[in-house]
């Protein structure tokens, strides 16, 4: 049975849930068990660190299985109602915490090495039935537009219910109440709508991963790709960590965390389709060198930042979305490029290692760059429950600022020639 537009809609759906989770995993929640719950900045970062090396172990795995193996409800499908009971656990684990001090870390420990087993079962998986829907590329494209539209639907929606919440303990208890419902909803419509593709090739000819490396290190483009989306994730993790300590310790607005954080998310999905009409005249190497440019631009503004100045990091919200929206279009697009070169020159389709090996890139930059500004916080005495000196908030807002612009450095010098490298 052929997959309809309706079979698009329904998968891509799953990203919305799948942004409830994520977003404020990165963004709301460290902020919260170190300010609300009183875990130590250093014991957060620890933990991040080693569920990223775990991730980094799962993500590969549960791809090269995903590849091989088929069963009755799919090689695909399997995986996201495996994952379903484990994630909706740990989310509500997670988010809906009790307690403070020693039972906390406990509580924080458990749930969120659960909660990275529950993604990791899902994700390779799903972003792998995404790119074999259909065999047109144009429609491939749709597909992949569409199911980013759905998480940036739920990145923004997860900023719209911290901002009408009172405080992070309602708010990400909100936040877990919705991904409970949804999810189950959009994993068990998917079973029933969404068709996989079964072709000899996929199953019997997926190639191991000692051959996926020998791409990435013969592949120059893709070479090139994976370091720019690893060091550009990893700038853009930094201020993600950092925006609810800087909104409440440097700009002193509190009650602003989630309507500043709503700006910035509009305003980067105002941008993508902004980016996407650039784009038909604009090589997308190019054209993601331009919008780093830009970012690099608009986070020096940031350092001008100062108690109250709540204009001044409205307009930094709102240029930076624009800017960084480039990321949620572009990327894309390239990663589709790279699929079907690989496809053409093995003759295998090996979609579900490749979404893998990103998915670990993505993680791990961002891990690193989260337990960074946490080790970096803790480093300079960052008091998340109370004042801090002058000094800590000038090294806070220098993070925040020239960290980003180090970082996207890397991946602007690397992406201007992608485009000369030969098909």
């Amino acid at each position: 049975m052929k997959n309809t537009r309706l079979s698009y809609l329904i998968y891509s759906l799953n990203a919305l849930p799948l942004a409830l989770i994520v977003f404020p995993l990165f963004v709301f929640v460290g902020e919260h068990y170190s300010s609300s719950l009183g875990v130590s900045l250093l014991g957060i970062a620890i933990i991040f660190l080693f569920v990223r090396l775990l991730d980094g172990f799962l993500d590969p795995l549960v791809g090269l299985l995903s590849d091989k193996f088929n069963f009755w409800m799919g090689r695909r499908k399997f995986w996201l109602v495996i994952s379903l009971p484990i994630t909706t656990f740990s989310v509500w684990g997670l988010f809906v915490a009790d307690g403070s001090g020693q039972f906390a870390i406990q509580y924080f420990t458990v749930n969120i090495v659960l909660l990275t087993i529950g993604l990791s079962l899902f994700g390779p998986p799903y972003y792998s039935l995404g790119a074999e829907l259909s065999k047109e590329y144009l429609e491939r494209s749709k597909i992949a537009f569409l199911r980013e539209g759905f998480f940036l639907l739920g990145t923004i929606s997860s900023a719209l219910i911290y901002a009408l919440s009172d405080g992070s303990t309602e708010a990400l208890r909100n936040i877990a109440l919705a991904v409970i419902i949804l999810h189950p909803i959009t994993v068990f419509l998917s079973l029933i709508f969404v068709k996989e593709r079964f072709e000899k090739n996929n199953i019997e000819g997926a190639i191991g991963f000692v051959n996926i490396f020998k791409t990435l290190i013969t592949e120059r483009r893709v070479q090139k790709f994976l370091f720019s989306q690893f060091f550009n994730s990893a700038a853009n993790g930094i201020p993600g960590a950092l925006f609810a300590f800087f909104v409440i310790h440097r700009l002193g607005r509190e009650d602003l965390v989630g309507p500043l954080m709503l700006v910035y998310l509009t305003s980067g999905v105002i941008g993508v389709p902004i980016w996407i009409f650039l784009g038909r005249f604009i090589p997308k190497a190019k054209l993601w060198c331009f919008s780093i440019i830009s970012s690099i631009f608009i986070f020096f503004l940031v350092f001008f930042v100062g108690n109250n100045d709540v204009f001044l990091f409205i307009m930094i919200c709102i240029l930076t979305g624009l800017s960084v929206s480039a990321d949620m279009a572009l990327p894309t697009s390239i990663q589709a490029d790279l699929l079907d070169e690989d496809f053409k020159k093995t003759g295998s389709n090996r979609s579900g290692a490749f979404f893998s090996i990103l998915s670990v890139i993505n993680k791990t930059s961002a891990a690193v760059s989260g337990a960074f500004v946490l080790l970096f916080l803790y480093w300079i005495d960052f008091d998340p429950m109370g004042d801090n000196k002058v000094d800590t908030l000038f090294y806070l807002t220098c993070l925040y600022a020239f960290a980003p612009i180090i970082l996207k450095l890397l991946p602007l010098f690397t992406m201007w020639s992608f485009q000369e490298e030969k098909n």
